[in-house]
């Protein structure tokens, strides 16, 4: 089998010297791609309607970085882990880096949950009410705490918020507490650290979505500034979207 695949990769790479591409260039490139992984990837897996469990599943965010860590060391590649909060939450997140370290693997991207309370309901950043949209914020910032404990420099931000019928929110108020919002987590955030703004096209919300497209996200990233980016999430489009040209 072995000697198969090296043949397949010499016609390959003599095809695409013989078209002009350096395969050297081509092998560094690959070697040098590095992919997290998300610590909620390692535990039981669910979908709309139920959760699948599974024997050896991760039962807390220790063992995700056991798992985490197992899996760089069989591709080389996976260098590290994204925290999900409050599901990974700890007491000391210095001793949380530590043991990540320990394993060969550090933490990434820090996503703060602001779907899941049931404060959450009518949104979170774009919730009609003040003193949720502060909850939601409070959140965030304890996020960006957490990741200033835990050696990150990014903060991962998706919002369910939206609606379900028309009428039962203004759309414009929505988007100019959501800008609110972000403004003023994109003011907190530290030194080289970086926000990112993901979209979904719609769900849970049915009728609107605040951040249904790269082009909202784009949009407030823009406006917010060079900390803030795009994540370009390749289920959260609608079918067919070519996502190679808007990456372009």
């Amino acid at each position: 089998m072995r000697w198969i695949e090296e043949e397949s990769f010499e016609r390959l790479a003599e095809d695409l010297e013989g078209r002009g591409f350096s395969t050297s260039w081509i092998k560094e490139k690959v070697k040098s791609f590095k992919v997290e992984t998300p610590s909620w990837g390692y535990r039981d897996s669910g979908t709309r309607f139920a959760v699948f469990h599974q024997p050896g599943a991760a039962r807390d965010v220790h063992e995700c970085l056991e798992d985490a860590a197992f899996v760089h060391r069989l591709t080389g590649a996976c260098p590290s882990v994204a925290l999900h909060i409050p599901w990974d939450r700890v007491e000391d997140f210095g001793a949380l880096r530590e043991e990540a370290e320990a394993k060969g693997v550090r933490i990434g991207a820090i996503n703060p949950n602001l779907f899941q309370d049931p404060d959450y309901k009518f949104g979170s950043l774009a919730n009609p009410k003040p003193e949720v949209r502060k909850k939601a914020l409070e959140h965030i910032f304890e996020c960006i705490d957490i990741m200033e404990q835990v050696g990150s420099e990014v903060l991962s931000l998706w919002f369910a918020d939206g609606t379900d019928y028309p009428g039962q929110g203004d759309f414009r108020r929505r988007k100019a507490w959501m800008e609110e919002g972000l403004r003023e987590v994109y003011d907190r955030l530290p030194g080289k650290s970086r926000m990112l703004i993901e979209y979904k096209f719609f769900e849970p919300a049915f009728y609107h979505t605040d951040i249904p497209d790269w082009g909202t996200a784009y949009a407030l990233a823009t406006k917010l500034g060079p900390k803030a980016q795009v994540l370009v999430d390749t289920g959260h489009h609608p079918q067919g979207t070519n996502i190679e040209f808007l990456v372009a």
